[in-house]
């Protein structure tokens, strides 16, 4: 037996909800804490009556993992993915309530373009589910619930269908609402997983950071099992000491990752003995083996034994030319390494990115699977994680016979020096290494861990002015999951003839996480379009047969933008239009200070990635050789930027160095003038480059700041940025909108009204207010419709007054003094009959400025019901297609005789009648009469 089948999950459900409902982070803790210490002693309870013995080991029946699981699910790895996508898990529900799939409810659990971020869509379900459920809170335990979710698991739509329509018998609305967040994995509870880790014990973060184990984790808890490293070893970083995890084979082990190169050797170097080892560009994989059997577990805990072999029998696996290579004596084992490619044909390592997986190579090919160690965990029952990295490499070498292209030990260098270093880097980037790893010899292996571990990673884009930057074309976009925002760009390069003719051809994608994500969406957005409505022509080079490389979305380049791209080298690729494609790339910067046609060439790009020395192999895009400066004193270009950095970085893409002696005038529109243009407006597609040009070329002089009380300064804003927002409060300048600057020079006219600012002074509000009134109409002068329109779009909302039916009904009589249309206003009626010449009539109705309420607005309505009804004038029959014996028990039905004593019943003909006649008829030969 289990503890989670004596935990009733309405107790769970009341749990959550008071923690989600609770405000006050302090509060939350302090909610689950008293929980926690409340199911540690019902868990005594149980073993008790279980008759578990005290010193009995924690199998997990009894931990805490059963509640764990529910307060944090992301977190948990031991249940399959559900597969489910919001709107798979609405039509579930639309079947299971037997819904109209044209009902609103279905429309809503459908919710197509659903966003998990802007909104809870489990309490979207318990909104529909609350009217239409009587259930009361049923006995369900948390193990019943835990085998539903694991029969969800199996990704079987129908076992989704099966399990939500049991839960929809027996559960409460609020259990359904909750199983729902645990399908999601969406629980809303507003408290970190960090918090929770510590409530149960200081190091269970990094315990779970480790083993990546939940039920593991919460055993630990249990048996108090939590232990430090020998405080002899040294603490290598700022965080926490180094937790021994207690690791067994065929347990995923999270692998220890190398943080990046923080740029001063000597310092480095100075804190203990370094040894390098080369930058592997493979898949990391640990091998794990007990009792004549293997395992291959990934970087992210996938077992894919399948791939490699579970034991020497496997024929054609990798672990079948293992048997002589591995020690005679061994009884488990756990190595660490990198599951790598090997060319058989040509005896070298294949890249990852040629169009190949590791973990599903074909037979047939000169490719197989090849092992390189570089790291040992676990030996013959003893975890080897807490002693040295020095001791573990010369334990591994002792251990492990190598073969070329099978098994091979990661060969580590030690370093002599500074100058020693920069020898072994260079020698490796002429080898077309992807880079090096340095580990500190006294490094212990910290499961998960990256920044403070002792390993550090060095590429040659690291080092500024290292590698060649890419100024690319954005030539499409990728969408996120719940495709509201261009996540990632493909970006490509250009054959430029002339502006008419020219092709494009992808080289990369590239992730859209600059400062400027949301203007470059925004700039963007009109000017996509949609593959899989619209093919691209046939200039357009992609590799549509790639999943990786064929974009959502497309655009011509005229309107596209260039981004300055680093990347560490070019690879092999089979996703993109040419073969070799960016590794690793990363957006610098937005070069809004170029055209279009701009980017890389075609034929540049072709220059860059010729191959070495003609054979075959990957030519890096190294510009120079690299120096003892690269690694020595002022290291402040590798240091992290503080947010003002940050913030001065991102605008540089906005204030490029302007020159006008480049810009030829063309007219004298603003001799006399200097003009300041404070922002631009990029989603717009205007740049200060442009609009600074503007002003020259219509013989203007460029300032940088604006020159307070000097009439002959213009200010320009377009976007409304932060300085903007400070110049205007200051109410020391008058600045103009960016667009009055592009009319004035488009008509070659300086005319200037109250509508062109974006603030003014008090001084010129005053003149103005000599011959305009407050919304910028001038006093004498006529103005044209396009005018018009912008004097009314400017007008505070906030100034009109609130107006009722009856005084916005006094009003139309004023301005239509003769006839007013809208003759049905302040009437509320009810349509019985829903036949077309009913929906006519209807909607004529309405266009006369008529109310309809039917049964979704009582529904809906927040207001008593009753309410509403008493606010009904008319009920709308058809008498051509009506049945008295019918009409008049759903009358009385419906309607209390307090309600009928103010609700005439009238035929349709009197909506249409008066429609074709322009004006109202008389009612009393419409009413219907005949109630006997």
């Amino acid at each position: 037996m289990e503890i989670s089948e004596t935990i009733k999950f309405r107790d769970i459900c009341s749990l959550l909800n008071r923690v989600s409902k609770t405000n006050n982070k302090d509060k939350k803790c302090r909610i689950i804490k008293q929980y926690y210490a409340s199911f540690c002693k019902h868990r005594e309870r149980f073993r008790e009556e279980q008759k578990m013995k005290p010193d009995m080991p924690e199998d997990g029946r009894s931990s805490f993992y059963c509640i764990l699981r529910c307060l944090i699910p992301k977190s948990d790895n031991a249940r399959e993915p559900y597969g489910l996508q919001v709107p798979t898990l609405g039509r579930v529900y639309i079947k299971v309530l037997q819904l109209s799939s044209q009902s609103k409810e279905a429309e809503l659990l459908e919710a197509r373009n659903f966003c998990s971020i802007r909104g809870d869509y489990a309490e979207r379900v318990y909104r529909i589910l609350k009217p239409r459920c009587s259930n009361s809170p049923s006995d369900l335990t948390l193990k019943e619930v835990h085998d539903m979710l694991d029969s969800v698991a199996s990704e079987n739509l129908l076992n989704t269908e099966n399990v939500l329509t049991k839960l929809s018998q027996v559960a409460s609305a609020e259990e359904q609402m909750w199983f729902v967040r645990l399908l999601l994995k969406s629980m809303q509870l507003s408290i970190a997983e960090q918090r929770i880790f510590d409530l149960l014990h200081e190091q269970a973060k990094a315990m779970y950071q480790a083993c990546a184990n939940l039920s593991k984790l919460c055993c630990h808890l249990a048996d108090n099992k939590f232990t430090l490293v020998n405080g002899n070893l040294p603490q290598l970083g700022n965080g926490p000491a180094p937790l021994v995890v207690d690791i067994t084979p065929f347990e995923h082990i999270r692998p220890q990752l190398c943080e990046v190169f923080p740029g001063n050797m000597e310092q480095i170097m100075a804190s203990d003995v370094l040894y390098m080892e080369t930058k592997m560009d493979g898949e990391r994989f640990q091998l794990h083996y007990k009792d004549g059997l293997f395992k291959y577990i990934s970087r992210n805990g996938i077992d894919y034994t399948n791939s490699f072999g579970s034991s020497y029998d496997d024929e054609n696996k990798l672990t079948m030319k293992l048997k002589h290579l591995l020690p005679i004596d061994m009884q488990s084992i756990i190595l660490d390494g990198e599951m790598m490619i090997w060319d058989r044909l040509n005896q070298k390592y294949r890249e990852k990115g040629e169009n190949t997986d590791v973990k599903h190579l074909k037979e047939d090919r000169n490719w197989q699977p090849c092992f390189v160690v570089y790291d040992l965990l676990y030996w013959n029952g003893q975890n080897l994680l807490g002693i040295p990295y020095i001791q573990r490499m010369y334990k591994l070498r002792n251990l492990l016979r190598e073969q070329e292209g099978v098994l091979q030990l990661m060969k580590s260098e030690k370093i002599l020096s500074v100058e020693d270093f920069r020898a072994k880097f260079q020698q490796a980037l002429d080898q077309h290494a992807e880079g090096v790893v340095l580990k500190k010899q006294n490094a212990v292996y910290r499961p998960g861990c990256r920044n403070g571990g002792g390993w550090y990673k060095v590429k040659a884009d690291y080092i500024d002015g290292l590698t060649t930057e890419f100024d690319l074309l954005v030539i499409g976009g990728f969408y996120n999951r719940s495709r509201t925002f261009v996540e990632s760009f493909l970006v490509g390069v250009l054959k430029y003839i002339s502006h008419q003719q020219f092709e494009v051809y992808s080289v990369g994608k590239v992730s859209n996480c600059t400062q400027q994500r949301v203007l470059l969406n925004n700039t963007l957005k009109s000017h996509w379009h949609l593959l899989s409505q619209e093919q691209p022509p046939i200039w357009y080079h992609y590799r549509h047969t790639s999943a990786e490389g064929r974009p959502d979305v497309w655009i011509e380049p005229r309107n596209s933008v260039i981004l300055q791209i680093k990347a560490t080298d070019l690879n092999p690729s089979g996703a993109f239009a040419l073969n070799m494609c960016l590794h690793f790339p990363r957006i610098q910067m937005w070069r809004n200070d170029k055209a279009w046609h701009e980017c890389l060439s075609l034929e540049e790009y072709q220059q860059l990635k010729s191959n070495s020395n003609g054979g075959g192999g990957i030519k890096k895009i190294v510009k120079r050789n690299v120096s003892l400066e690269d690694f020595i004193g002022n290291q402040s270009k590798r240091r992290k930027m503080t947010p003002a950095e940050k913030r001065k970085l991102g605008l540089l893409t906005y204030e490029k160095q302007f020159d006008p002696s480049n810009v030829e005038r063309t007219s004298q529109l603003f001799e006399g003038f200097s003009v300041c243009i404070l922002s631009a407006a990029l989603n717009r597609r205007y740049t200060a480059q442009y609009l600074k040009s503007l002003v020259v070329q219509n013989g203007g002089t460029i300032v940088e700041n604006p020159l307070p009380n000097n009439p002959s300064c213009i200010v320009v804003a377009g976007d409304i940025s932060i300085r903007v927002q400070a110049l205007c409060k200051s109410q020391k300048y008058d600045i103009v909108s960016m667009d009055w600057l592009l009319r004035a020079c488009e008509k070659q006219r300086i005319k200037i009204t109250p509508l062109d600012f974006i603030c003014t002074t008090a001084e010129v509000k005053e003149k103005f207010a000599e011959v305009f009134d407050k919304y910028g109409d001038h006093y004498t002068e006529f103005v044209r419709s396009k005018h018009l329109k912008r004097i009314c779009d400017a007008m505070i909302v906030d100034d009109v007054p609130d107006l009722d039916d009856e005084a916005l009904n006094e009003l139309e009589n004023l301005i239509y003094p003769l006839k007013n249309f809208n003759f049905f206003r302040n009437k509320n009626a009810y349509f019985y009959s829903i036949e077309p010449d009913s929906i006519h009539a209807r909607l004529n109705f309405q266009w006369h400025g008529g109310n309809v309420i039917d049964d979704r607005n009582l529904e809906e309505a927040e207001l008593n019901p009753d309410e509403i009804l008493s606010k009904i004038s008319y009920i709308f029959i058809n008498l051509l297609q009506f049945d008295k014996g019918e009409f008049l028990p759903w009358l009385h039905e419906r309607f209390s005789a307090q309600h009928l004593s103010h609700i005439q019943i009238v035929s349709i003909r009197w909506i249409l009648d008066s429609h074709k006649a322009r004006m109202l008829q008389d009612i009393k030969e419409y009413t219907w009469h005949d109630f006997d």
